[in-house]
């Protein structure tokens, strides 16, 4: 099966994302499918991209399934599984985002994540700490 991927323009329900995001910053995920005259309403519709850890996030349209993966075969296979016996349109939104209910992929990968926030956090506020105490 062939993957498709769009530009958030095809889609005229969409919100414009802005033209410059940081790179920790996720984008406010839509998850909504391309409209009727891109693709037909019978197709399953799944996006898979990255959040802002860098792991692969699967979501379907409809909220059915999702799940956090450590690579994009993964992602792929899970999307594929799930929407079974159907093919599915795979999507993949330009900008990152972050999924929005139960991991159902790598169980390892919720707690992996939060501490990975957790670490981030603390090493900017390390970061700025020692900025303010050198330009003293």
């Amino acid at each position: 099966m062939a993957t498709m991927t769009y530009s958030e323009k095809l889609i005229s329900t969409a919100p414009s994302a802005p033209a410059k995001r940081a790179a920790f910053e996720p984008a406010a995920a839509s998850f909504q499918r391309p409209g009727p005259d891109v693709l037909n309403e019978t197709i399953p519709v799944v996006f898979i991209g990255r959040n802002r850890n860098g792991l692969w996030v699967v979501r379907d349209a409809e909220a059915r399934f999702g799940g956090l993966f450590w690579r994009e075969r993964s992602a792929l296979a899970y999307a594929r599984a799930n929407a079974a016996p159907n093919p599915c349109a795979i999507v993949f939104p330009q900008a990152r985002f972050e999924l929005d209910m139960q991991n159902h992929g790598n169980p390892l990968l919720t707690p992996l994540a939060a501490a990975i926030r957790l670490l981030t956090r603390q090493s900017q506020r390390l970061i700025a700490a020692t900025r303010k105490h050198l330009a003293l």
